[in-house]
This record gives structure tokens, sequence and C-alpha cells, in this order.
């Protein structure tokens, strides 16, 4: 049986979309994957009302069978760019973060980081969809703790972002057609190349975006999504940085080592290149009893908290007016790894921002960074961009403790910036 060969694309109001679902199911051999073109067109005809619920879900499992390819997910990707309110584009974005996966126990600790980066003068657009994964534990359950604003339109998320840096944005509210899917999802209780797709819309064009995955092969498939969208214009200059999060949220998990690939699209071409995050807690255990029983109050109350080592000394002390009464059920080990979690997501940022401008990462440089502006979190909030451009300081930063533990691991003072020798011209 032969594959149906290019099709012809017109308007999403004047397309057989059947063709689409035809290429895609013509049996074993005469079925074939969709161009990046064609899942651009086919998700726009979903939102628009052209493309069936019962066509969506067909386009979606034929698809999971057999394994999306580069092109379908870029393409979704573009054609969810085009269903996106151009309102939402025109806000002035630093950081895209990505929070699609959840946690099955602990606490979103990348808040505390989004925050502090706030703080330091970026400006920073959180989205998600809570309701994807229900029995996970999400961030949007968690921002109110941290007087994080969730807004549902461009002109508030602008005011928000005015005011304090940093702002909450569900997918549906970003591309309606996205709760549509969730929904398909549901009824069949299956993942599809949405999920994936999701995460890399960047609906504001920020120059610097994190993509986390959980599945092994998912790094190189972003990365080659990311390259595709940088050399067909979907993508605005930037960087992109990939790596395995905590539970695939788009978090460091201090506990291993991480590998980080970066694709960078920022100077007229596509580079690739990767480094690694040491673990900062090698040997670590003893931190996964108890988790859920943590409320996003610690949260608040770690952000509140100025002295760290009074905090740990005094956790277990239940007579203390010291501290609220969420905070009396986190352990030592829960702390170091919550905080662990904290400096490292915070290196991983400062550390794309250097590829950004153009300069080399020194992971030990950028380790003490972030232990010093989390011990300086407390600072007047926003004062100016001075902190931002900090993070390209070459000199080594004097050691702040962010924690009362062993010094920081070797590989940290000797890490580099490794490049592959890889680049395409946009």
């Amino acid at each position: 049986m032969p594959k149906i060969g290019p099709l012809e694309l017109t308007s999403v109001e004047d397309f057989d979309f059947r063709l689409l679902i035809k290429a895609l199911g013509k049996g074993e051999k005469g079925s074939r994957s969709l161009t990046f073109a064609e899942a651009s067109l086919f998700i726009q005809g979903f939102a628009n009302g052209k493309v069936t619920k019962a066509q969506m879900a067909s386009a979606m499992m034929l698809m999971r069978v057999r394994g999306e390819t580069v092109a379908e997910v870029a393409g979704v990707v573009a054609g969810l760019k085009h269903t996106i309110n151009p309102a939402w584009e025109e806000l002035n974005v630093d950081i895209d973060w990505p929070v699609y996966a959840g946690k099955r126990e602990q606490l979103p600790w990348l808040l505390l980081v989004a925050k502090l980066l706030a703080s330091k003068g970026w400006r920073v657009m959180l989205h998600g969809d809570s309701q994807a994964l229900p029995h996970r534990r999400h961030v949007e359950s968690c921002i109110q703790a941290l007087d994080i604003a969730q807004c549902r339109t461009a002109e508030k998320a602008q005011q928000v972002l005015d005011e304090s840096g940093i702002v909450y944005v569900s997918a549906g509210d970003l591309a309606p057609v996205l709760d549509d899917c969730r929904l398909l999802h549901q009824e069949l209780g299956l993942r599809s190349i949405i999920q994936t797709a999701s995460r890399c819309m960047n609906p504001s064009h920020a120059s610097l975006s994190l993509r986390s995955f959980f599945h092994p092969g998912l790094d190189e498939l972003h990365q080659k999504v990311a390259e595709t969208l940088f050399t067909e214009g979907v993508y605005q200059p930037g960087v992109i940085g990939i790596f395995k999060g905590l539970q695939g949220e788009t978090e460091i998990n201090p506990r291993v080592t991480t590998d980080v690939r970066v694709v960078n699209g920022s100077g007229g071409s596509v580079q690739f290149s990767a480094f690694e995050l040491p673990t900062l807690l090698e040997g670590f255990s003893g931190a996964k009893v108890g988790q859920a029983e943590l409320s996003a109050e610690v949260l608040a109350q770690l952000w509140r908290t100025d002295n760290i080592k009074e905090l740990s000394s005094r956790h277990n002390n239940e007579s203390s007016s010291y501290l609220t009464q969420p905070m009396t059920l986190m352990s030592d080990a829960m702390l170091e790894q919550a905080l662990s979690s904290v400096q490292a997501t915070l290196c991983l940022v400062l550390s794309l921002d250097n590829v950004l401008q153009g300069n080399n990462i020194a992971l030990a440089n950028k380790v003490f960074q972030s232990q010093q502006w989390w011990a300086g979190r407390l600072m007047p909030i926003r004062a100016s961009n001075c902190d931002k451009e900090m993070s390209n300081l070459s000199q080594p930063l004097l050691p702040t403790p962010l924690l009362p533990k062993s010094p920081l691991p070797k590989s940290f003072t000797e890490a580099a910036l490794n490049t592959k020798e890889k680049s395409c011209t946009v």
C-alpha cells in the first residue's frame, strides 16, 4: 500500500483534515508521520473547531503508538503559538519557566528560586496545568504561600510583572485548546504529543527558557525540537537549558549529577553545548519520609527565615515560637535537601544566563553566588537590575555558607563548559 505523499496545505478553514488522519493511519506499510507544516496546521484546526475531537484523539494516539517525531512535536509547538493571543507574546519576560510535571510528594522548591530571581531584577513567567496530573503536587497549589499571583489575561500579567517580577499562568489561559486536549487525555488515559509540546511554547519569547524531562531519550528530542524551532524562526534568539528534572519537574535534583544540554540560538546560528552540575548531596539519604505532610506554608517560612543555621537547630523544638507548626514537621534531612535543590537550581539559571551573555561558565563561582543571593534574599525587593547584571561576574565570589555541611564537591571547582562541535545556520 503506497504512502500518501506530500499534501497541498491550504488554510485552516478550507483544508480536509481527514487526509492527515489517513496519512497517519493508512496501514502498517502505508502510514507515515506528519511534516512540520502538517502538524502545525492540525493543532490549529482543532483550536478552530475544524478538527473534531474524534479526529484529534485518533491523531494523538496514532502518533503515540508509532512515536512522535521531531517534526511533529515542533510543528505542534508552532501551531500552539499561532493560537496564543498576541498580547501574551508582547510581554517583557526574561525567564520562561514551564511547570507541567508536578511532584509526587515534595513541595516545589523551584518557587523559592523563581521568587529570588524576580527580586534580583529578572521577570519570570511560570506556566503549567495543575489538572493534567491531579494526583501530583503542582506549582499552582503553592504559589499563594509566596504571594505569587496567577493571571488569566496578558494585561493583568503585565501589571503583576511590573510590580513583582513574577507571575503564574495556566496553560489554558495561554492556549485554550490545551484544556480541550487535556480532557481528551483524561478520557483516553494516555499521554500524547501535547504534553511535550506545551512545555516548549515559550509564550512570551523569553530569552532564557527551561526544559525538563524524566523519561530517557527526551533530552535528545527536546534538543532537536529546539533546533528546529530556532531554524524555522518560531523561536526568537535565546538560550534553552534541557535537563532531567526532579521527578520530571523543572527543578534540579541535588542528590544526583545533572547533565544540562544547552541550545543557543542567540548568535545568528544554533549552537549546542553541555555542562554538568555535580551532586551537592552525595551519599545523602533520609529525606523521603514525611514529605507529603509538609504544607505550602513551609515555603513561606523558608523564605522569611533569615538564619538557616538557627532554623536547623530549632526545628525540632516544638515549644519554640520561632517556627510555625508546618515547619516543625520538617527534619534536618528535608531541610538540607530542599535548600540544596534551591542552590542547584539557581546555579543552573545563572549558568544559562552566562551562556546567553556569551561568557564561559565557572560553576564554583555560580554556586557561591547562589549561596550569597539566598543569604541576601530578604533585602529590599526589586531594588534595581544591578544584581541581574552581577550574574556575569568573572571574579570568584566569597562563599556564604547556605547550610552547615561539608565543602563543595571538587568537581564543582574543576567543571567547565564542554562545547560540542555542532552548529547550524538559522
